[in-house]
């Protein structure tokens, strides 16, 4: 929403006499990190395609109820607008785009800055035919006496750029990223450890060996600017580091001032990086960090471990990295302010490349126990990289490529586009869990053995959501098996249970509290009490839509109790062609789910209902040639 901060007129008041004059403001995120109450999003990094606006990329993101899009679950996006593209296009070229996603209900999104039209791009070439990624004049004062306009100075591009970017965003944003991922390395000095030649943690990198070719002096004072602009305007936004990938540069940007002389501290340059941004953002690709593998001796290679839980701890153990390092300077609620967290690139690829992990199974497992594990870890977003496959599965060489919630966009007509199985398992999440709280009280209660992992979830009028899985543990494999039984002070009976594919196939189930079932693949749980089912059906119904059909055939069940089902499509002959489920405990209220219509011949058939006690519902369809 565009929004006018509860706590704008308290820091107006305390810090900026007048906002109008936009000074620099007397605090920094040394003295207050914003406390942040807009619960968890499901975001994503939308990209760009061809043949697509990014408003019609954000009705396949969230789903657009008006042209009958059902989306992917997103809640939050992360995107881009460096100074290139809007100087050369205007700034209020995004605003339609912007409003559109608040339509969509889409908010507190990122927006990640820099990256410099090339009349403002620095001319320093920090080594020969290299030239500086960085916005000249950097160090020109950020504020001057509004003699053009504005209250900043116009000879600091940087400062100009983010103060019309943020006046014309900052009331659809909230977070924003500072660069995307500056510390790319290009040498791999930012792994060494403490001690070896060139390592992050004590010495500075060369400008050529990382991606903004500039001291890193540079970046601590993008921040700094960014800060003292963006707080000026919104005092309620964040500001974030672009997403980080190595606690070696954090250890940097904390360890120093924006001094060009070493980083060292003056009375002009009083404070280290970590005075200037609020937020941690960093990105998480389990796959390639390491985390999946470690070196034994006695085989003298590595073992792996490419399996979604080990994806999911690797996701945590970066984390912890980081966060080690801001306690390391301070950063842990005492001395300073605690930062929040958000991750704005993370995935697992579903096409194994070489030694990488790649599958279809794999992917939705680690995108809903991410999610998960993001609540339970104070993380307030992860946007999953991306929204679209960047190849078809045919062309595909990277596994980078087979990443998307949907497959290839351009590869389709607008509005037909098909989701992933790692789409229908983001919007089953977020479906079931937006809106609600972790418990972790609730969870502790659960005592959960450590064969099983999960957590409650807590919805202020529909009750509480457990998600449960039994821990994977084999390299290459998501198989896992456990039992599990809720505590008798819970005094639940029975639980109505979704799996991954609930988006597509709304199919309740029934389950006995006292012995659920658990694999490798997360199912969530509700009590049945908290199910309302006031209005529910008063006779049992069988519908089928579009018929005839010639793309996806939705079929839609009614059931006024619960009962033991049985679904199947039958040809004419009377010869099964497809099963659904065969005798699920399905639960009273509405089923519904989706079926395709690939590989079926045209032609008749029957889509047959059986039911406990004999009795069956039956409707004839019609499919149709593509």
């Amino acid at each position: 929403m565009n929004r006018i901060s509860p706590l704008l007129p308290l820091l107006v008041s305390l810090f900026l006499p007048h906002v109008l004059a936009a000074q620099t403001p007397n605090y920094t995120a040394n003295d207050l990190v914003p406390a942040y109450h807009g619960g968890y999003h499901y975001g994503v990094n939308l990209g760009a395609y061809y043949f697509w606006t990014d408003q019609q990329l954000a009705d396949i993101a969230a789903g657009n109820p008006a042209l009958k899009v059902p989306g992917v679950g997103v809640t939050s996006l992360r995107l881009s607008l460096p100074e290139g593209f809007v100087d050369y296009w205007g700034y209020d070229i995004r605003i339609d785009a912007f409003q559109h996603y608040e339509s969509l209900g889409i908010n507190d999104n990122v927006v990640f800055v820099g990256y410099p039209a090339e009349q403002h791009r620095d001319p320093t070439e920090p080594c020969p035919g290299v030239r500086s990624e960085m916005f000249a004049n950097l160090y020109e004062p950020i504020w001057d006496n509004g003699e053009n306009g504005t209250p900043v100075n116009e000879n600091n591009f940087y400062a100009v750029y983010l103060w019309k970017l943020v006046q014309a965003y900052g009331g659809y944003a909230r977070y924003w990223e500072i660069w995307n991922e500056p510390d790319f390395d290009f040498v791999g000095k930012s792994s060494l450890k403490p001690g070896e030649p060139g390592n992050w943690w004590e010495y500075n990198p060369e400008p050529c060996d990382y991606a903004l070719h500039a001291p890193v002096q540079h970046y601590i004072r993008m921040l700094r600017i960014s800060y003292e602009v963006i707080k000026s305007l919104y005092p309620n936004d964040y500001v974030a580091t672009g997403g980080l990938g190595y606690p070696s540069f954090l250890d940097l940007i904390l360890r120093q001032t924006d001094n060009p002389d070493q980083g060292k501290v003056t009375p002009e340059y009083p404070l280290t990086g970590g005075a200037y941004f609020d937020v941690l953002s960093f990105h998480s690709y389990p796959h390639i960090d390491n985390s999946l593998r470690e070196w034994s001796n006695d085989i003298f290679d590595f073992v792996y471990f490419r399996h979604s839980d080990r994806c999911v701890d690797g996701m945590l153990r970066l984390k912890g990295e980081f966060d080690t390092v801001l306690r390391k300077y301070g950063y842990e609620g005492t001395t300073y302010p605690e930062k929040h967290w958000i991750i704005t690139e993370s995935n697992i690829p579903r096409m194994e490349v070489d030694e990488y992990l790649g599958s279809d199974e794999a992917q939705v497992n680690y995108l809903i126990k991410s999610a998960v594990a993001c609540q339970q870890n104070s993380v307030d977003q992860l946007h999953v990289y991306q929204l679209g496959d960047i190849e078809t599965e045919k062309d595909a060489r990277s596994e980078f490529h087979l990443m998307g919630l949907y497959t290839e966009l351009d590869s389709v007509a607008k509005y037909e586009q098909q989701r992933t199985q790692a789409g229908i398992a983001y919007a089953t999440v977020s479906h079931l869990l937006y809106g609600t709280t972790y418990d972790a009280d609730r969870t502790a209660q659960l005592n959960l053995p450590s064969s099983i992992r999960g957590g409650a979830f807590h919805h202020p009028t529909e009750g509480y959501t457990y998600v449960l899985w039994a821990m994977t543990s084999k390299d290459r494999s998501e198989a896992a098996s456990a039992s599990y039984s809720f505590p008798s002070s819970f005094n639940v009976k029975t639980l109505h249970r979704r799996t991954w594919d609930y988006a597509e196939r709304a199919i309740t189930t029934v389950v006995p509290a006292d012995a659920v079932q658990l694999t490798g693949s997360p199912i969530f749980l509700r009590d049945r009490k908290d199910e309302h089912q006031t209005d529910g059906p008063t006779r049992t119904t069988l519908a089928c839509s579009p018929n005839p059909f010639s793309g996806p055939l939705t079929i839609q069940l009614e059931l006024p109790d619960a009962t033991n089902a049985s679904l199947a499509l039958y040809d004419m002959t009377g010869r099964v062609v497809q099963r659904y489920f065969t005798d699920e405990k399905l639960a009273e209220g509405q089923h519904r789910f989706t079926i395709q219509h690939g590989g079926l011949a045209n032609g008749v058939y029957i889509v047959r209902l059986q039911l406990e006690g004999g009795t069956s519902l039956e409707e004839r369809v019609v499919c149709l040639g593509e």
